[in-house]
């Protein structure tokens, strides 16, 4: 047995889970009414982009090409570079409607225990809520929103310490009903599902708006919410494009997104990758000048899921072409990308 397996399973050990159940909370509440870790990760977030951008992946500790909902945190980044994700991406669909799995087959209990385990470890939570169409059935909102707030706060130990999320509620996908809404109504419907959660006794989340497009720059002003923290973009590049048509949307895209969250004091966010990794120097050559270029607060790369034969994988694995492997390890080993082990105080008072 390796010493990281070792590691992996005295953490798991140490923790005990919560998800699901109420239980009073020890946590100390800070003088906005969050939690101090979440307060303190709201200061950090603008601040770490000093010292480089997170890196992590979707679902990047919950499942892999060939593999699915690990108990021991591995990883294919782990398994790549020996070192995990700064952080991972969850969506919460299906949640609102009390099912056991979300929209992309992923449990609920496995989500909550692979955020907590990645929160003890100190890296970051992200989570997407999709929501369904309620119809404007007021009665539905409510129940769907008290089930959402009831998970969020279930996303502590044993100690009562919960663990900050980074939530995205309604990410503006281009295919969800909300999407047709005028700015106006998307802004008040995201501010009142913001209000709900707060009114519900949530105090360990803060607030993103994700966007696949930011090509209509007064129509993003007019959606953006009140009380955010992040303005994210989400551009997840499906086979047949050119790395030279990804590259140049994805940094025509960035100077937007980079724009907006200046003039607005937000942090800055970003969803991405090219399925397959068509090009064997993705990481170094089309990805890493980007970053250099748009100093972002975290990466969360597309999610590998499935066998190898479906070449569903925005990381490399085990086994791929060993120049995506050593061209990710070139990229893991620039000065700009934190990893699981070279993160430290995101949820410290500085």
């Amino acid at each position: 047995m390796t010493k990281e397996t070792v590691f992996c399973l005295l953490s798991l050990a140490a923790l005990c889970f919560s998800c699901g159940n109420k239980q009073k909370t020890y946590e100390e509440i800070g003088s906005s009414g969050l939690t101090t870790r979440t307060e303190n990760l709201q200061a950090n977030i603008r601040t770490f982009v000093n010292k480089g951008v997170l890196i992590g992946q979707l679902y990047g500790t919950l499942e892999g090409v060939g593999w699915r909902e690990d108990s021991v945190g591995h990883s294919d980044i782990r398994s790549i570079c020996h070192d995990g994700p700064a952080c991972s991406g969850y969506e919460l669909c299906g949640i609102e409607r009390g099912l056991k799995v979300n929209s992309d087959s992923i449990a609920f209990e496995a989500i909550c225990n692979d955020a907590l385990r990645l929160f003890k470890r100190g890296g970051l939570v992200v989570m997407s809520w999709t929501m369904p169409n309620y119809r404007g059935d007021n009665k539905v909102f409510e129940v769907w929103t008290e089930r959402l707030a009831d998970y969020l706060s279930s996303l502590q130990d044993d100690y009562g310490i919960k663990a900050p999320v980074m939530l995205l509620p309604c990410p503006q996908d281009g295919l969800s009903w909300y999407t047709k809404l005028s700015p106006e109504a998307y802004k008040s419907l995201f501010e009142k599902v913001k209000d709900r959660l707060q009114s519900l006794g949530v105090v360990n989340v803060l607030y993103g708006s994700s966007w696949t497009e930011l090509n209509d720059r007064g129509r993003i002003e007019r959606s953006l919410p009140d009380g955010i923290d992040v303005l994210q973009l989400s551009l997840i590049q499906n086979k047949g494009s050119r790395e030279s048509t990804y590259q140049a949307r994805l940094n025509n895209e960035l100077s937007m997104l980079m724009n907006i969250a200046h003039s607005r004091n937000l942090a800055s966010g970003l969803t991405t990758g090219m399925k397959g990794l068509p090009a064997t120097n993705y990481f170094t050559d089309v990805f890493l000048p980007i970053l250099h270029k748009h100093r972002l607060s975290y990466v969360l790369l597309g999610a590998n899921r499935g066998d190898p034969s479906r070449a569903h994988f925005y990381v490399p694995y085990p086994g791929c072409d060993e120049r995506l492997i050593d061209d990710f390890i070139k990229f893991y080993n620039d000065d700009l990308t934190i990893f699981l082990s070279n993160l430290n105080g995101l949820y410290l008072r500085k």
